[in-house]
């Protein structure tokens, strides 16, 4: 008898692995219950996100869910979002969600570090 595929254990440090700078990029850190999100630049380390996490039952892909903002920690981040909610989604070994910084929006798309 064959076991069920496990649903896959996002908590983590991940990386963004399609910016388009070296030296410029997202990180996040999963945990049983929250996601945080951080631009990453020379020298500097600024929230982008921080909000909640629900970890996937199955192991359908993709996975989505909908990170709740917590604005206790943004509100005061120069450069968080300040949107209520992020949608995030998990396919192929990577989280993949928009962000907007002056007036541009783009896909990140992170994969997990080991």
């Amino acid at each position: 008898q064959e076991e069920a595929p496990q649903p896959p254990d996002l908590t983590g440090e991940w990386v963004q692995v399609n910016s388009d700078s070296e030296d410029s990029y997202q990180t996040a850190t999963i945990t049983a219950d929250t996601i945080t999100v951080n631009w990453n630049a020379p020298d500097t380390t600024a929230l982008y996100w921080a909000g909640s996490f629900e970890a996937p039952t199955t192991a359908d892909e993709p996975y989505s869910w909908e990170s709740k903002n917590d604005h206790d920690k943004t509100d005061s981040a120069l450069m968080a979002s300040s949107d209520d909610t992020k949608k995030f989604t998990y396919e192929k070994n990577q989280i993949s969600y928009e962000a907007s910084a002056l007036g541009t929006t783009t896909t990140i798309r992170l994969e997990k570090q080991d």
